[in-house]
């Protein structure tokens, strides 16, 4: 089963940054950047470049993590973090090739996008439609 993912067009992004306010509101209930499981970079020419978990078929973050906090949903088919269980390392982090993984600035454990468990909230938030979901 292929894994669902984000579709990120960066060039319909307006930098707004609504999908990284609505990402921690969702999650940790306060807005701060910091936290969100998904990034806004500018770039030069007021070019936008959107960071977040591509869900790898084959993720080196789940291979890295050395508590196996990182796993496979069984449902979903995506890489979850077991806050729980992670220690916070940072080897998932490293191992990331699109370094779409954090450690949260609060709770010092690694964090990334979960798709929202399967209805992701940025999608519904970005007016200017730069992520879809599918």
């Amino acid at each position: 089963m292929p894994r669902p993912k984000l579709k990120i067009n960066p060039a319909k992004c307006t930098g707004c940054e609504m999908c990284v306010s609505v990402c921690t509101m969702v999650h940790e209930k306060v807005v701060n950047p910091k936290r969100s499981r998904i990034r806004i970079v500018k770039e030069k020419n007021f070019d936008f470049k959107i960071i977040v978990c591509m869900q790898c078929e084959d993720p080196a973050c789940v291979k890295a993590c050395p508590v196996n906090a990182i796993y496979i949903h069984e449902k979903l088919n995506i890489p979850i973090v077991d806050s729980e269980k992670c220690t916070g390392c940072g080897k998932c982090v490293e191992a990331c090739p699109f370094k779409a993984i954090w450690i949260d600035p609060v709770t010092k454990k690694a964090i990334k996008c979960d798709l929202c468990m399967g209805d992701p909230q940025c999608v519904k938030y970005c007016s200017a439609e730069a992520i879809t979901y599918g």
